[in-house]
């Protein structure tokens, strides 16, 4: 897991294994909640968080990588890049995409955008962009959890945890 700045670059990278993540308060329930989702749709879908206008939603861009984004109502708060490592062009295919975003959204913003994504080999990765938190507390406990939550369920599906 690596937590980005909003530019792309490196805040934090903490491991996670899918037992001691388990064990974190609600974190079952969304792991749940992201398993089912994946199983239904794993190509893309919108799961509602319960009771805090919060909705994750999942694109594939590959059949091993894509990009998740948390939503509090219309506003975006997260984006997430997952990346299993299993297919190397997927993984190129899909971090060349978010480079490229982010070069546009900071093109004349005064912010210089970071290429530290690009040079991370460690596979499962999930990379994850927070823009704010939301505004209640349920809301920022399901925050807090939501993308560690989805990358148990992801790279599980895959077979990678």
């Amino acid at each position: 897991m690596v937590d980005l700045t909003g530019t792309g670059e490196i805040r934090l990278k903490q491991e996670y294994d899918y037992s001691s993540l388990e064990q974190l308060e609600g974190a079952s329930e969304l792991i749940g909640l992201f398993s089912a989702e994946l199983w239904r749709a794993p190509e893309g879908f919108d799961a509602k968080l319960g009771g805090a206008n919060l909705t994750m939603r999942w694109r594939a861009c590959a059949e091993s990588a894509g990009l998740a984004t948390l939503r509090q109502g219309e506003g975006l708060i997260s984006l997430s890049v997952l990346l299993s490592g299993q297919e190397a062009d997927a993984d190129a295919a899909t971090l060349k995409s978010l480079q490229l975003h982010l070069v546009r959204e900071l093109h004349d913003t005064g912010y210089e955008p970071a290429f530290d994504l690009i040079y991370l080999r460690e596979r499962p990765l999930v990379a994850s962009m927070n823009f704010r938190a939301p505004e209640t507390a349920k809301g920022r406990g399901l925050f807090a959890l939501a993308d560690r939550c989805f990358a148990a369920s992801y790279f599980r599906k895959l077979g990678l945890a």
